[in-house]
């Protein structure tokens, strides 16, 4: 279940658009103008906030995704945080305080790079929604 419980609901919307598209129409329309409203309006913000601020955004997302691993721990039903957790958690830290710090040494990212970077981090996010839980 997603933070907000919509995943299903939006999943199921789609599935079944065409049994009843008004009710669909009207379920979809708030959240497709949330994500279009997102992310125009406030791309535009984290844009002038990494062109000013690279690392302080950058850290202020990691205390983001660190603030939440109670929430998902919570949902995904995991009652004791073994060494393994922590041992995943502590690597997938490392690595993005690694890319950080890459990324703020780099002056120069061609546009092939950053697309490579963009499908990656596709290919990530879309494990993530479709890989099942138990």
């Amino acid at each position: 279940m997603c933070c907000f419980g919509l995943y299903e609901k939006i999943v199921d919307s789609i599935l079944h658009f065409f049994k009843d598209i008004k009710k669909n129409i009207k379920f979809m329309f708030p959240i497709l103008l949330g994500i279009f409203v997102g992310v125009f309006l406030f791309g535009n913000i984290l844009r002038v906030l990494y062109s000013k601020f690279n690392m302080e955004a950058s850290f202020a997302f990691i205390g983001l995704i660190l603030g939440s691993i109670k929430l998902v721990t919570k949902q995904a039903n995991v009652r004791k945080i073994n060494f393994l957790h922590i041992l995943c958690m502590l690597f997938t830290f490392s690595f993005s305080i690694y890319l950080i710090a890459l990324e703020s040494t780099l002056d120069i990212i061609s546009d092939i790079t950053s697309n490579y970077q963009l499908i990656l981090a596709g290919v990530f996010m879309s494990a993530g929604i479709v890989i099942p839980r138990n």
